[in-house]
């Protein structure tokens, strides 16, 4: 049963603070050592990769927002039996396909990339939060209605609840693919970005600074699943008991 109680408590202990400052601040200070060493611009690839992350972030925000509010939409509604063929095409739409349709209408610009990015992710979280919504118990959805939860207190306080597992579990599989969808997107015509870094350093056949930039790549990836995604993960099973 979904319990009312849980609070969003990540680092409940000191040593959680120091693995989490240790996981952000030992790959930084690693790339900026081999990046003098190797003789690649560590600020280049550190200023693309804060682009590239910033543009995910704004991305997947649009998409957190959207997805959830179609899936409460259209879960908890029975006309929204109709729509859900609708968004199984849509979803199966190859997203790079639309490329040339962004393009157009939006040129090539970072509202371009934060929609294609957007795009990218909101298909799993919106799928996610509706597996969880039709297959929640039925006797949960009538102790909520027997206990007053009607329009936004339902929503707040038995909805958001239910889902939050599923959104956590969406959004991993969505931001993978949004890294997929904002770093193609930048080698094929962008000026800013570390797929940018990344495009011109193959191009120019430099591989240390083409192993750099994979590598710092990798290193904020694990550094957001250990501080972010591993601790929410650990705070949704709370919500599946």
């Amino acid at each position: 049963m979904i319990h009312g109680g849980h609070r969003l408590k990540i680092y409940t202990r000191v040593e959680h603070v120091l693995v989490a400052l240790a996981t952000l601040f030992l790959p930084a200070i690693f790339l900026l050592i081999y990046g003098s060493f190797a003789k690649s611009d560590a600020f280049v690839l550190a200023s693309g990769l804060g682009i590239s992350f910033a543009r995910l972030l704004v991305g997947y925000a649009i998409s957190l927002f959207v997805g959830l509010a179609i899936a409460l939409l259209i879960g908890t509604n029975k006309a929204g039996e109709w729509l859900m063929p609708v968004f199984d095409v849509l979803q199966n739409v190859p997203s790079f396909a639309l490329i040339p349709v962004f393009a157009l209408l939006l040129g090539y610009s970072n509202t371009m990339v934060v929609i294609f990015a957007a795009t990218s992710i909101v298909w799993p979280i919106l799928f996610y939060a509706l597996s969880a919504l039709r297959t929640a118990h039925q006797e949960w959805d009538e102790a909520a209605t027997i206990f007053g939860a009607v329009g936004w207190k339902r929503v707040w306080n038995y909805h958001l609840p239910l889902v939050f597992p599923a959104i956590v579990t969406g959004s991993i599989v969505g931001i993978s693919i949004g890294w997929e969808a904002v770093i193609g997107l930048e080698i094929i015509g962008f000026h800013t970005g570390v797929g940018v870094f990344l495009d011109s350093a193959s191009k120019q056949g430099d591989q240390t600074a083409l192993f750099l930039g994979i590598v710092a790549i990798l290193f904020l990836v694990v550094t957001i699943n250990k501080l972010v995604w591993s601790p929410l993960l650990k705070h949704a099973r709370l919500y599946a008991e």
